[in-house]
């Protein structure tokens, strides 16, 4: 499974009855579910999303179920690095939807929600292309740090190898600058403030309560049939 996009949510608002947090996250899947598929252009996908109750908190994640289906993805849209932005930036409209679909049932709440939205491993595999365009990084090291994003998987799709290797090489190095010191007028060189450590926020002990629930709500791959169940915490 390669994971393409995660969101965390959070809301502090009263609890729900039972009845009212399962139908909230059914709900909450159903209408994300339909927008992934309108907007994500993949053969195969998963989706999963964990609903927890005690205010409100939750985990929505797709993933794709195989390396070689997101790179006929990626391979849907001319270059691979083009490919791998087009399929990022749906992902990432998926997450939008998602924080925005979870919040609305709230919006006459004072609470302010908390959205925490991540593309996984196609923001990772950008970032090794903006290091290896900027010279932070060699090609070399590049692919040794895909493989860790993708693990031993990348070794069943040599052709997904290939390209990628290719797409770093073929990347051009933009130009470096060089830092010089600053210096006053008497010649002598500034140097930059540290900056203070952030004092961390007390955290409030969080009271139990012994009627707390987890949704599961999930769909294993882009034609299946959803899943639900109910974990007592």
């Amino acid at each position: 499974m390669v994971n393409i996009g995660t969101t965390d949510f959070y809301i502090g608002v009263p609890s729900l009855p039972r009845k009212e947090f399962e139908e909230y996250a059914t709900l909450l899947f159903d209408d994300w579910e339909n927008y992934v598929d309108g907007v994500l252009q993949l053969p195969d996908y998963s989706l999963s999303l964990n609903v927890e109750e005690g205010s409100i908190k939750a985990v929505a994640k797709i993933a794709v179920t195989t390396l070689s289906l997101l790179y006929i993805g990626i391979g849907q849209y001319g270059s691979f690095i083009s490919g791998v932005q087009t399929i990022e930036n749906q992902a990432r409209s998926a997450n939008n939807y998602f924080g925005q679909r979870a919040s609305a049932p709230f919006e006459s709440s004072r609470a302010r929600p908390k959205i925490r939205k991540r593309g996984e491993s196609l923001t990772r595999l950008q970032n090794l292309f903006a290091k290896v365009q900027r010279g932070e990084i060699t090609v070399e090291k590049a692919m040794l740090e895909s493989e860790l994003i993708f693990g031993s998987e990348m070794e069943t799709v040599p052709e997904f190898m290939v390209d990628l290797k290719e797409s770093f090489e073929q990347i051009p190095l933009l130009p470096q600058q060089i830092e010089l010191p600053l210096e006053n007028i008497e010649g002598e060189i500034l140097m930059p403030d540290a900056k203070k450590p952030r004092k961390p926020r007390p955290t409030k002990p969080r009271q139990p309560n012994p009627e707390q629930y987890r949704v599961e709500v999930w769909r294993e791959s882009k034609n299946g049939k959803r899943n639900m169940r109910v974990i007592s915490l």
